[in-house]
């Protein structure tokens, strides 16, 4: 009996804690979305989700593959809904071509407000058409293509509430089916979406406005949010500053060509590139208002303690636990040494910058790598300095380009950028010019190679 009420009191203190959480985010300038009937305490779904950062290749095997074996294999019923695109007959050709080949059988369904003759209004009516509904109970998966977010959760979630349809998607998920996504399909599937803010430098001048962000389908779990075309695009900042914004905990950034499947708690790499996690549970956030014209006044982040984590193919990652699953084909990789100069990186939303910034600090000398975020005709920058210390751990091989991290620390602050960053050293005035150290040499005079 004892034990009986101590797990009743347990059970009640933890829906208070999880009721209490959107009223401290509030408290705190935190806006709140409604909150869609997904995974709302994080309880893994007896579904598998295969969240594409989009751009995915025809000859993506391991991909296109994943989504057809989740759905049960060759024979399977996947029904592809090209409710984003803007040719939606197109996007649903290309892609029931994909899954064909790998065995599925499918069916486009003509669900989308740019398909020939079609709207958001008759597109949100034929969410609701018993045919289509039929065609899903039947299905074993689903799959959503790129486009717009908008189309999807404005045709699939009007006013933030289920369509028929998406009931029956989240029927199919219940009973052990899949549910794909790749571009805009992978961003909706956490509980909170986004939905806009293409240029991802504008997330650390200022929050994420209504309309940029909002309720998603709630497939993941609840303090997860996705994001895709992640590292091609420097999406860093948008999903940090969200998850910041929003209250949520774990970022979870998909690459092009990529996937993450998601399944028992669990996201697993597969594809071209890795996952990069970001985890806000102890991140220290102020807000400044620094001078300049370009910036917004009391908007600019300064956040210590981000924990970045990378996933590279083939690896799982805890989303619960928010930890790496130690690789069985991978070592662990010591430190560098705690002297040495801290590597630099001139812009640090460049493709794949961060993982290499990331490898930099976990793997090289000084534990640390630098980088800017910048834009030319901004007088505001922001630092971002990447740590290795007694919470990060790394694995490496079986190829010297694999890695997996744990745990990298980021901090990043405001700066004053210099204007002009350069000029050229022909028109500065007679006798500024600095003098041009002599080249590095190797002991026999010989001009050393520049390194990297």
């Amino acid at each position: 009996m004892r034990v009986m009420s101590f797990c009743r009191l347990l059970a009640v203190c933890l829906l208070m804690v999880h009721a209490a959480a959107p009223s401290l985010a509030l408290a705190q300038g935190v806006s709140q979305t409604p909150e869609p009937p997904g995974d709302r305490l994080g309880i893994a779904s007896s579904g598998t989700l295969v969240v594409i950062g989009g751009a995915v290749k025809d000859g993506n095997d391991a991909v296109w593959q994943a989504v057809v074996t989740a759905a049960g294999g060759p024979g399977s019923l996947i029904i592809v809904l090209p409710t984003a695109s803007s040719d939606p007959e197109r996007a649903g050709l290309l892609t029931a071509e994909q899954l064909q080949l790998r065995g599925a059988r499918t069916q486009v369904l003509p669900i989308a407000p740019r398909w020939p003759g079609s709207s958001l209004e008759a597109a949100r009516r034929a969410a609701q058409d018993p045919r289509w509904l039929q065609a899903l109970a039947s299905a074993q998966g689903v799959f959503f293509t790129g486009g717009e977010q908008e189309r999807l959760l404005d045709t699939l979630r009007p006013g933030d509430k289920d369509s028929p349809l998406m009931t029956s998607i989240r029927a199919l998920w219940a009973r052990g089916g899949v549910v794909a996504g790749t571009s805009a399909g992978a961003a909706v599937m956490s509980q909170v979406a986004i939905r806009g803010l293409d240029d991802p430098f504008e997330a650390l001048l200022r929050p994420l406005q209504t309309g940029e962000w909002g309720a998603g389908f709630g497939l993941t779990p609840a303090h997860v949010v996705t994001d895709q075309h992640f590292l091609r695009r420097g999406r860093a900042p948008r999903l940090a500053r969200l998850l910041l914004q929003s209250g949520r905990v774990l970022g979870l950034g998909v690459d092009e060509d990529s996937a993450a499947i998601v399944r028992g708690g669990q996201a697993q790499a597969v594809g071209a590139r890795g996952l990069l996690f970001i985890d806000s549970t102890q991140a220290q956030v102020s807000l400044e208002a620094p001078a300049g014209p370009h910036a917004a006044p009391g908007s600019a982040l300064r956040v210590e303690g981000l924990r970045l984590s990378y996933v590279d193919r083939g690896d799982r990652f805890d989303l619960h636990a928010r930890r790496v699953l130690t690789p069985a084909s991978r070592k662990p990789l010591p430190a560098g040494r705690e002297a040495g100069r801290a590597a630099f990186f001139g812009d640090i939303l460049m493709e794949h910058a961060i993982v290499n910034a990331m490898a930099q600090a976990a793997e090289g000398d000084g534990r640390q790598a630098r980088g800017l975020a910048w834009q030319p005709e901004r007088t505001l920058g922001f630092e971002w300095t990447f740590t290795r210390d007694e919470h990060t751990r790394a694995w490496g091989g079986p190829t010297r380009d694999d890695h997996t991290f744990e745990g990298v620390r980021l901090d990043i602050r405001p700066v004053k950028m210099a204007h002009p960053v350069y000029q050229d050293i022909d028109r500065l005035p007679s006798g500024t010019a600095p003098k041009m150290p002599p080249p590095a040499s190797q002991g026999d005079g010989a001009p050393r190679a520049p390194s990297g």
